[in-house]
């Protein structure tokens, strides 16, 4: 791939849907154990979506990092 955004779009979902379900296998592994109801995947994703919005939210735009994820400015040529 020659694109870097298209890369790392693909990089990030990925790895959403790994934790995705990552979190939800463990979490109905617990549920049966424990007697506790079950998940399904669209909690997961909700609660990962709740996970961004509180973060977003909670940290203020200008004590972030300015780091531009889909640029190479950084590189040192």
């Amino acid at each position: 791939m020659r694109h870097t955004t298209l890369r790392h779009a693909l990089i990030a979902v990925g790895t959403l849907l790994a934790i995705s379900i990552t979190g939800l296998w463990s979490w109905n592994t617990l549920a049966v154990l424990f007697d506790a109801p079950t998940a399904e995947f669209r909690h997961v994703l909700a609660f990962l979506v709740l996970l961004a919005i509180v973060r977003f939210t909670l940290v203020p735009r200008q004590h972030r990092r300015a780091r531009r994820i889909f640029t190479n400015s950084e590189r040192v040529t």
